[in-house]
């Protein structure tokens, strides 16, 4: 029998409360990200966070600079930051509780993700910011600042899988960039208004292994054209 959850951090955020859980398993511990009473992820399963980076990675010769709405716990951020061929990471992020959770090393290991030279955190509601980002400023754009369009945390990020966010999105790519879409639903009404706002869309499904069943997360991949 394991442990019950041990709360590290509760705070008061601007979408809701944020928790950090740590959870001690037999295989090392697991640490838990609760916003708004919704579980958002955690540390034993970040395969889909790094997909989202690896997808981008893979399809573009020049990653240079690339925008993650979603700090999660960093994994998406840190696994553009494993390839040269980045030089700029902004990272938007509307929680400043989360921002200080990975710099003080609450989740160990993490901080050097903020630290990391390239990274820019920008404490900003992502549906302000990329409305604002000059035109041609990113090669790739990951979108990962909620569950998904059908299964919210917080009803306002609704917004962010609409047209209006993805064309603000589109405009700040640039010719031949990419925007990537973390859903933990299929989300065909999503690919549809991509593939409007952006260009051709991809749907990627990653199968992963949680509490003894299959789980089947997506990512839509919108290309604007050269």
């Amino acid at each position: 029998m394991f442990d019950a959850p041990q709360t590290l951090v509760r705070h008061d955020g601007v979408d809701g409360e944020v928790v950090v859980r740590r959870r001690d398993q037999p295989g090392g511990p697991v640490y838990e990200l609760i916003v708004n009473g919704t579980f958002l992820m955690d540390t034993a399963e970040t395969s889909t966070e790094r997909l989202l980076a690896d997808l981008l990675l893979d399809r573009h010769r020049q990653p240079s600079a690339v925008l993650v709405a979603g700090l999660g716990f960093g994994f998406t951020a840190g696994s553009l930051l494993a390839d040269a061929r980045v030089r700029r990471v902004d990272v938007v992020e509307i929680e400043p509780t989360l921002v200080d959770v990975l710099r003080s090393g609450v989740v160990p290991g993490l901080d050097a993700v903020i630290a990391d030279s390239r990274v820019r955190i920008v404490v900003d509601d992502v549906r302000a910011m990329l409305p604002a980002a000059p035109p041609s400023t990113y090669d790739g754009i990951l979108l990962d600042v909620d569950n998904g369009p059908h299964f919210l945390a917080h009803q306002g990020n609704a917004e962010v899988y609409e047209r209006p966010l993805l064309s603000a999105a589109a405009r700040a790519l640039r010719p031949g960039g990419l925007l990537a879409v973390w859903s933990a639903t299929p989300a065909p009404v999503l690919a549809g208004v991509l593939a409007d706002a952006v260009g051709d869309v991809e749907q990627v499904v990653r199968t992963v292994r949680r509490e003894s069943r299959d789980v089947d997360y997506h990512v839509y991949v919108a290309h604007r054209p050269e």
